[in-house]
C-alpha cells in the first residue's frame, strides 16, 4: 500500500506505444492519448433514412447496423427476432383458406398488423373460439388483448368478442395473474373499452325500455 493507493493498481509500465506518445506529431498532439482515442472496436453507424410515427411517440432509422426502432409506449412495436421469411400476409391467407385458424392468428400476431389480427379473429367460428384461444402462446397474449380493446370500440360483433375475452381469461388466467404487471396496460385498455360499451348499451336499453312501456300502455277513450 502506498500514498497513491494499492501498488497493484498503479500503472508504472513505461511504454510510449501504450500511451500513444509515439504518434504525437505537430497538429495532432492529442491523438491516441488515453481518453481521446476513438474506440476502434465499435463500427461507425450511419443512417440514410429516419421516420417518425404520426403520434410522435416512436421513430425508426435505417442504419448500416440494421433497422433501429424506439418507442415511448410500454407495448412492443416491432419484434425482428420473431420474423421469418415465411411470416407474410400471403401465409396468413393460405392458413385461413386451409381452415388453420390458430396458425393464421399466430402468424398475424407475429406480423403485428392490426388488420390481419382482426381478420383472423373474425374468421374463427364461435364454436371453435375456446380451442383457438387455448392454443395462443402466452407471449402473444398481451398483443391479442390490446387488439380486442381496439376492436371492441367500433365492432358490431360484441357478443363474439366478449366470448373471445372470456375464453382467454379462462384458459390463460393463471398466466395473467403471474405476470399481472406486464398485462396491466392491456387489461386497463380492455376494461376501458368494455366500460364505455356498457354505458352506451345501458343508455340505449333504458331509453328503449321506457319507450316500449309507453307504447304498450293501453289507451282509454275520452
Amino acid at each position: 500500500m502506498t500514498d497513491a493507493g494499492p501498488l497493484a493498481l498503479i500503472d508504472d509500465y513505461d511504454s510510449d506505444v501504450e500511451g500513444g506518445l509515439d504518434r504525437q506529431i505537430k497538429g495532432h498532439l492529442g491523438y491516441g492519448l488515453p481518453g481521446t482515442a476513438t474506440n476502434h472496436g465499435r463500427p461507425v453507424v450511419s443512417t440514410k433514412c429516419l421516420r417518425i410515427s404520426p403520434t410522435g411517440r416512436s421513430w425508426a432509422a435505417a442504419t448500416t447496423e440494421g433497422v433501429l426502432m424506439y418507442s415511448m409506449d410500454d407495448s412492443f412495436v416491432f419484434d425482428p427476432t420473431d420474423l421469418d421469411i415465411d411470416v407474410t400476409p400471403e401465409a396468413v391467407d393460405v392458413a385461413l383458406s386451409q381452415g388453420r385458424h390458430l396458425r393464421a392468428l399466430i402468424l398475424a400476431l407475429r406480423l403485428n398488423e392490426a388488420s390481419w389480427i382482426r381478420k383472423c379473429v373474425v374468421s374463427v367460428h364461435p364454436k371453435d373460439v375456446a380451442t383457438t384461444a387455448a392454443g395462443v402462446p402466452p407471449k402473444y397474449m398481451r398483443r391479442l388483448i390490446e387488439a380486442f380493446a381496439e376492436y371492441l370500440e367500433g365492432s358490431p360483433h360484441l357478443e363474439f368478442l366478449l366470448q373471445w375475452c372470456q375464453e382467454l381469461c379462462k384458459v390463460h388466467g393463471h398466466t395473467i395473474q403471474q405476470h399481472c404487471k406486464d398485462y396491466l396496460p392491456a387489461l386497463r385498455s380492455l376494461q376501458k373499452s368494455l366500460t364505455r360499451l356498457h354505458q352506451d348499451l345501458s343508455d340505449t336499453c333504458s331509453s328503449n325500455e321506457y319507450l316500449l312501456r309507453y307504447l304498450c300502455t293501453p289507451s282509454f277513450p275520452n
